[in-house]
């Protein structure tokens, strides 16, 4: 079982703060750090490896994106999206996949470099 650290308010508040914990992401690449706000979580998806998310629905989504992070993206595919990643290139000042929706149980995901995840969380009452 691989280790995962849930870092709870690490998402709001100054902006300088949320950019040093998304590079602490990158930093541990190895390790699943998921960053949790009272809106969305966001994690790291190394371009090492092909990405299986599992979309607990009654808790998260269903607006989602996928953002490079480090260096452009030559090449992301995706499946379970209302409008899934073919090939396509991402980088800042172009394409990122903001404001996407995830349409199942399950996303996948396969990108030539580093993507961040995030998912918005649903309010419970």
């Amino acid at each position: 079982m691989q280790l995962c650290i849930l870092v709870a308010g690490a998402l709001g508040g100054r902006f300088d703060h949320e950019m040093g914990n998304i590079n602490t992401l990158c930093w541990f690449s190895t390790t699943r750090i998921v960053l949790l706000s009272d809106d969305c979580l966001i994690q790291l998806l190394p371009s090492t490896r092909y990405h299986e998310i599992n979309v607990l629905s009654s808790v998260e989504g269903p607006h989602c994106g996928l953002i490079p992070i480090g260096t452009p993206c030559g090449s992301s595919t995706t499946t379970g999206l209302q409008w899934d990643l073919d090939n396509t290139e991402m980088r800042f000042g172009g394409l990122v996949s903001t404001s996407n929706l995830v349409k199942g149980e399950t996303v996948t995901v396969k990108s030539d470099s580093d993507l961040l995840w995030t998912i918005s969380l649903k309010k419970q009452t």
